[in-house]
This record gives C-alpha cells, sequence and structure tokens, in this order.
C-alpha cells in the first residue's frame, strides 16, 4: 500500500517563514531505521499549515503498524534558511492514521512550533535572532522538585535509564507497587518496538501525554507529581518504583482508572489490573489476542486454576511471534507473600519445563521438578523456588492469554 503522508504545523508564525523536512521510519531490533517515507529535502509549508502530501513506499505492514514521523524545521529570512530546533519532533502515528480523519488514529502529539524573532542593528547589517520556546517536563516529585541533586525525574535520570532499558540490561520494573500489569505491557512493547517504547517515555517525560494506535495514555496531575515516592534503607534514599516506570507504568494505571488516582507507589487497590484492561491495553495498541482462559471477570474472581492440559497448552504458543501473559499469585515466586491472592501478572519467555531441560506434557507426573523462565520484577529468568514441583505450578496458576506481537 502506499500511502499519502502529510501533517499540520501549529504555530503563529507565517507560514511563507517556514521550510520543513520529513520522514517516516520505524526502527527494528538492531537500530536500522526501516523507512517508509525517505527525507523530503526542504519544503515551503503551505499557507494552511499544513505539509505537502507525499507519497510513501510501497508497505507490506498492517495499517495497524506504527511508525515515527519526523519533522524538522527551518526559519526562511530572506535567501536564507536557519535551523531553529535542537533536535527534530517526532510523534508516533499508525499507517491507518493516514487513512482515516478519525482522531483516535492520529498523531500521539501534536507538531507545535513556538518562536519570536528579534532583530538587531550592528552598524548598518541587521542581525535576527529566532527564539524556539518548548514545553516544559511533566514529572516532579514533591520532595525532590527540578534542580534537586535528588531529582528522580531529571533528564539525565530518565536519560541513564532509557538507555539501560534499550540495552535490555534491566526491564520495566514495578519494584514496591501493584503495577505488574502495566509492567507486562510494557515489557512486550520494549521487546517488540524499542523504537515506540522510547518515544512513549519521550513524550510522557516532556507533555505528559502519548498514544500509540488507540491506546492514549495521560495521567492526571497527582500522578505525574506522585508523593510517597521515596523509600528510606540500605543501599540507600532511592525511590520506590525507577522513575522511568512510574512515568510508563503509574501513567497507564492511572489513564485506566475511572474512580481512583494512583498518585504513589504505595497505592494498592488503584493500582490492581484485571485480565480485561490488560487485554484491552494490547488490542489498543495493534496487537490481537489469540486465545485466552479464565480471564472474563467471572473466572477470574472465582473461577477454577489452569490444568495440567491449559498449561502444556499455553506451551505450545511460547514461540517468536507471540507473549504469553499469565496471571499468577507471588507466592510461587516468593515465600514471603502471606497469602495465595491472584495477584501477578508474568510474561512466560520459555516453555515450563522440567529441570533436565524437557518440555512438560500432559503425561509428566505433578512431582517433578520444573523451571520456568519468565518476565516478572525487572528481570527475565527461572523465578520459581528451588525444589518447585509441576503441581506447585498448578496450585499458584489462574489465568492466561496469548497475543501476537505489537505491531
Amino acid at each position: 500500500t502506499v500511502y499519502n503522508i502529510s501533517t499540520y504545523i501549529k504555530t503563529k508564525t507565517d507560514p511563507k517563514y517556514i521550510v520543513y523536512e520529513m520522514e517516516l521510519y520505524k526502527i527494528d531490533d538492531k537500530g536500522n531505521k526501516i523507512y517508509a517515507l525517505e527525507s523530503t529535502g526542504k519544503q515551503n509549508l503551505q499557507a494552511d499549515k499544513r505539509t505537502s502530501v507525499h507519497s510513501s513506499l510501497d508497505i507490506s505492514d498492517p495499517e495497524n503498524t506504527s511508525y515515527i514521523l519526523e519533522l524538522n524545521l527551518f526559519h526562511k529570512i530572506g535567501n536564507d534558511e536557519y535551523e531553529v530546533l535542537p533536535e527534530p519532533m517526532t510523534a508516533i502515528i499508525p499507517l491507518k492514521g493516514f487513512l482515516t480523519p478519525d482522531k483516535k488514529w492520529g498523531l500521539s502529539r501534536e507538531f507545535e512550533y513556538n518562536e519570536t524573532t528579534e532583530k538587531t542593528q550592528n552598524g548598518h547589517v541587521f542581525i535576527y535572532s529566532v527564539k524556539v520556546s518548548f514545553k516544559s517536563r511533566a514529572f516532579e516529585v514533591k520532595e525532590h522538585p527540578a534542580g534537586d541533586p535528588l531529582d528522580p525525574f531529571s533528564k539525565e535520570e530518565v536519560e541513564k535509564g532509557l538507555l539501560l532499558r534499550l540495552a535490555k540490561v534491566d526491564y520495566p520494573d514495578q519494584d514496591r507497587s501493584m503495577l505488574c500489569g502495566p509492567a507486562a505491557f510494557f515489557y512486550c512493547l520494549l521487546i517488540d518496538r524499542p523504537d515506540l517504547y522510547k518515544q512513549m517515555v519521550k513524550e510522557l517525560w516532556e507533555s505528559g501525554k502519548t498514544k500509540i494506535c488507540t491506546l492514549k495514555i495521560e495521567p492526571g496531575y497527582d500522578c505525574r507529581h506522585p508523593t510517597n515516592f521515596f523509600k528510606n534503607e540500605p543501599p540507600g534514599y532511592l525511590p520506590k518504583v525507577p522513575a522511568i516506570d512510574w512515568i510508563t507504568l503509574a501513567s497507564l494505571r492511572d489513564t485506566e482508572n475511572g474512580f481512583f488516582d494512583y498518585d504513589s507507589p504505595d497505592d494498592n487497590i488503584p493500582g490492581i489490573t484485571p485480565a480485561g484492561d490488560l487485554k484491552t491495553w494490547f488490542k489498543k495498541a495493534g496487537a490481537e489476542i489469540i486465545y485466552e482462559i479464565n480471564t472474563n471477570i467471572v473466572t477470574q474472581a472465582l473461577g477454577p486454576k489452569l490444568t495440567l492440559k491449559d498449561l502444556c497448552h499455553l506451551n505450545s504458543y511460547v514461540r517468536p511471534d507471540t507473549h504469553v501473559v499469565m496471571l499468577i499469585t507471588s507466592r510461587m515466586f516468593n515465600t514471603r507473600v502471606p497469602i495465595a491472592t491472584k495477584n501477578h501478572w508474568i510474561v512466560l519467555e520459555d516453555k515450563l519445563k522440567l529441570i533436565n531441560g524437557h518440555e512438560v506434557t500432559e503425561q509428566t507426573p505433578l512431582t517433578e521438578l520444573v523451571e520456568l523462565t519468565c518476565f516478572s520484577w525487572g528481570k527475565v529468568k527461572n523465578h520459581l523456588l528451588k525444589n518447585t514441583t509441576l503441581a506447585g505450578v498448578m496450585k499458584y496458576s489462574y489465568a492466561a492469554f496469548v497475543i501476537s506481537k505489537i505491531p
């Protein structure tokens, strides 16, 4: 499919003074740009403040695949053009956004350009100075605001956390919070589309809102200014949730909460994610539900545990083009959990296996020791307690669903 690519720039500057350069791309897991629209070169902005319409390359991706639209701007003074942005403006947009006027499929954020132009005289030479204004950061914690050495939401701290995530040194970490549902979602996004993960972190930090396909994330003021954010214990005075994860995980949970604000890692009920919400997030982000078991509200609350047959069936879906998301009790991983409730979402990274590496089957004795490599609490590893049997896994497994990759 060939798409007609164009966008609008919200600005008070006369369009005749604006020149733009635009491209549309996604980034693969090796860091290579895959273009849908290669650079347009410098083009004059139209009188209605829209770019010209540019034809994309012939694309075979599904139309709910998200790309990044990048726009650089130049100010025209006489015959000269001056680059005015410290870095190009970027926004997420699914291919379908170029096919429909429906705003829910539009850009994740507006392209906004605000400038003032000053002219000074030096002898008989006029010198023009263009000043561009940008939105300030959206997240701040009361105990250590911007400028404080312990500010967890400084640009430097967030970028440091982002580099570790993109290098897969660590993964989304709920830490002291009840944010395992959002953690499972953002883990899958990080694995499938690290470029979109990076862009969403950037947009949330800068403006407090972002969007992927039709999944809009826009946390409230209290979530963007959390309270009781720090733990005062060894190894030091640290956030209860890493800043990059509060920006992403807490923002998603707060956006979806109808009645409760999510404004502290200590909040329990507002942080809980039912299966219906988690499935909806994936579907709005462009993934498809392939299989599910015990995920409706009745079975999730009161229903049976997963059987050996269920676990073997889920094993069959553990492959490169899917994610298997499972609801367990965290007592499966931690004996200090006092009660065995359905309280923790994980993402399988390998099949449930015997400790000798063989796959579990419906004929496997329930007394056999097993291992399960999965994503949980910021790590991908075998989280099962030592000497966990197949019966032990069944005892604490309640629901699951399988989704396609996020396009």
